[in-house]
């Protein structure tokens, strides 16, 4: 999942989530900040036609929360984590926050054949985060060979530089990301950082 890094230096770290007040602009801001996708799913954003909400990784810290506890994500996504807080609420991962170090998490999660993993077997942290956020929860992992299947048919004939145009022209093809890098064996993180 490439969406969950946080930032030292974003201009986010100052804003509030207000309850009963227009979080619009951060909405937005979040939005902006991860290239238009969903946090949790990987999912490329369309504005306007998704819903989206700003969402308080850890529930509990709700009206009390910073920058370090949102994130932009699919209503769907959103509602399907919060039914799984009472099983997880008492996990390291809340505090550690390992997730939002890009480093760390590639150190502890891997993503292989549409499956996001543990690295380390004993790693209950890790393998806790997967399941809290629905990383492989049936109706995403099998949106997610779908989506990559169809790619695959589009993209079959064409050159490496052909399948980065592709996707610089066709932004939204890029949902689940980290699945595509893998199918494609094509780095994209140019392209992402094309995406205002």
């Amino acid at each position: 999942m490439k969406f969950l890094s946080k930032s030292e230096e974003s201009d986010l770290r100052e804003e509030i989530y207000r309850s009963g007040a227009d979080n619009s602009m951060l909405k937005l801001r979040l939005l902006n900040e991860q290239k238009n996708f969903c946090a949790y799913t990987e999912k490329f954003v369309v504005q306007g036609i998704d819903s989206v909400e700003v969402e308080h990784f850890n529930p509990s810290k709700k009206d009390n929360d910073d920058y370090l506890n949102y994130y932009a994500t699919l209503r769907s996504a959103n509602e399907r984590k919060i039914s799984k807080y009472q099983e997880y609420q008492e996990s390291p991962f809340f505090q550690t926050l390992f997730f939002q170090k890009s480093e760390e998490f590639q150190g502890r999660i891997r993503y292989d054949d549409f499956v996001y993993e543990a690295i380390d077997d004993a790693d209950i942290d890790a393998k806790n985060l997967i399941d809290y956020l629905g990383f492989n929860d049936d109706y995403l992992f099998g949106e997610r060979i779908r989506h990559v299947e169809r790619l695959q048919d589009t993209l079959r004939d064409l050159s490496e530089g052909q399948k980065l145009d592709y996707f610089r022209r066709y932004k939204r093809d890029l949902s689940f990301i980290t699945a595509i890098e893998h199918a494609f064996q094509l780095d994209l993180s140019d392209i992402l950082n094309e995406i205002i």
